[in-house]
């Protein structure tokens, strides 16, 4: 492995894969996957192309993100089709941010789910550790596959059937879709009302801000949400979208385990962790999630990724895992 430059305090260190340590694993925060053939390709894309109709273009990402979910191999979404209307959405926390709208202190989610719900919340949103838990009023939302377990959630099918017996709607929060494996999910069950996919995790466009949100017309809140209205009277996000488009023609579906699940097989015997459902993280010895980006990128770009690691969080990062601990209480 050859020597790399590495950035850490105003020092520049000679740096390469073997002189890693469990320092350099995301314990804190775990990053998801970036590497320089994204940054790259945007730097390099051309504009002679760029949409002319930002209404019309609307539809043609709708059309190749919708494509680009159905053609993963390693992970499915099963029942699409029952959904007969797609919106263009600014990342899936658009999607959160309007169920927390219009919903408010009903709005329920597994404890250790993603912390959003928490931050939107002031820390105080309503948490389960079963389904049981889950009562006549709420509304659940889940990430799925899990940002908890990687994959699957035990006893799903019940919560699914428990929702839809007392009438509580599902949220499926697909955010993690497009970095893991081993999954499928039937998504016509009549408790799921929607499901949400952006390209944030998968394609490394965090900054960008595009997905997708997965309605049935006769199930659209009463008046309307922001996403209804902003897809209703074409507020497009055109540039983010023509990029989303760009980077699922040139990269594809399944990216992370198709070119690199030996490298991601290394990373997690090296630092004897054990191998989970989404490329970025392991397991460590104590079952908790360990991030192994900077691992990763070393072997994959051959460059020290300190965002990977627990030095690379800023302050907001740091006071809300702590505020975040705070609130593990189920209440």
């Amino acid at each position: 492995m050859s020597l790399q430059i590495r950035r850490n305090c105003g020092e520049m260190d000679l740096m390469k894969y073997e002189d890693l340590t469990i320092n350099d694993l995301g314990t804190r925060r775990q990053r998801p996957m970036y590497m320089s053939a994204f940054h790259k390709f945007r730097k390099n894309m051309g504009t002679e192309d760029y949409p002319w109709d930002p209404h019309e273009y609307t539809q043609t990402f709708l059309v190749a993100i919708d494509k680009w979910i159905r053609t993963h191999e390693r992970v499915k979404y099963t029942g699409l089709d029952t959904f007969d209307r797609r919106d263009a959405i600014l990342g899936t926390t658009h999607q959160l941010d309007e169920l927390h709208q219009l919903n408010g202190k009903k709005i329920t989610v597994y404890k250790g789910e993603y912390k959003y719900h928490r931050r939107l919340t002031d820390y105080k949103v309503n948490q389960i550790t079963d389904y049981s838990q889950i009562k006549e009023g709420d509304v659940f939302v889940v990430s799925y596959p899990s940002c908890i377990t990687t994959g699957y959630h035990k006893d799903f099918d019940k919560l699914l059937d428990h929702c839809h017996s007392i009438g509580v709607p599902v949220h499926i929060d697909g955010a993690w879709y497009g970095q893991c494996r081993n999954f499928e999910f039937d998504v016509t069950h009549p408790a799921v009302r929607s499901v949400s996919v952006s390209l944030s995790k998968a394609l490394g466009m965090g900054s960008q801000r595009i997905g997708i949100r997965y309605y049935r017309s006769d199930e659209l809140p009463t008046p309307p949400g922001p996403i209804q209205i902003m897809n209703d009277f074409n507020y497009a996000n055109v540039s983010d979208m023509w990029i989303g488009v760009k980077m699922m023609e040139h990269f594809g579906p399944d990216i992370w385990w198709s070119r690199y699940e030996d490298f991601y097989t290394k990373v997690c015997k090296d630092f004897n962790l054990g191998e989970t459902n989404s490329f970025h993280v392991g397991w460590d010895a104590e079952g908790d999630q360990a991030g192994v980006r900077t691992a990763l990128r070393m072997l994959i770009d051959g460059m020290y990724d300190e965002r990977g690691t627990d030095k690379g969080l800023n302050k907001h990062e740091v006071l809300d895992i702590k505020k975040t601990e705070e609130s593990w209480e189920v209440k």
